[in-house]
């Protein structure tokens, strides 16, 4: 469970959270990982990783005020992730939010949302120290659906030196989006505010 793989899948899976790639110089605002526990989100028992960042090592406020972060991004690291059932909190809200985005188009979309099994996810989620390098795309992700595997893995929280803001509470919504277009067969990226009503 939660093994890493080589990506396997089509470019627009991971299009949305792309930093620019010559831009980055990658950072840990949050320290590095500590832990290696597997837990589960408390409502539907998704398996998830969260490499200690319930209680991070450290919250480094300095590098991300020197790229010009607002006081509002300054606190959301200086918080994070609120409190120590946060992120499996945000795992589920997740998925009720992709469950939400596929039951108001109606049929069929709504009838294969109220058949999606959180076991689907059997991959799991995967909390990451800072954004990555994927060299199949030629760039830095935040965030990314790993269909192979069924797997999400999402940077903790990230002020990148182009200014790009990143948080694993939104990164996973997006993502989990992407598990059920992918599940369904649809385009998984949300392009548009119709999404996924009219994808194809």
């Amino acid at each position: 469970m939660l093994k890493r793989t080589a990506l396997i899948f089509a470019l627009p899976v991971l299009l949305v959270c792309i930093d620019a790639v010559h831009a980055q110089q990658l950072y840990k605002f949050l320290g590095p990982k500590h832990s290696d526990e597997i837990k589960f989100s408390p409502k539907y028992k998704i398996p998830y990783n969260d490499n200690g960042f319930d209680d991070p090592l450290k919250h480094k406020l300095k590098p991300a005020r020197d790229r010009g972060a607002p006081d509002w991004v300054l606190d959301e690291i200086k918080n994070f992730p609120g409190s120590p059932d946060a992120i499996g909190q945000w795992i589920d809200e997740a998925w009720d939010d992709a469950v939400a985005a596929f039951t108001k188009c109606g049929w069929p979309l709504a009838d294969f949302a109220a058949r999606v099994s959180p076991d689907s996810l059997w991959g799991g989620v995967r909390i990451a120290p800072t954004i990555w390098y994927e060299p199949a795309l030629d760039a830095y992700l935040a965030g990314g659906y790993y269909p192979d595997t069924r797997s999400i893995r999402v940077v903790n929280i990230y002020y990148g030196t182009t200014g790009n803001y990143r948080h694993a509470r939104e990164l996973l919504k997006w993502e989990m989006k992407n598990h059920f277009g992918t599940l369904a067969g649809i385009q998984s990226e949300a392009f548009s505010s119709d999404w996924p009503c009219n994808a194809r």
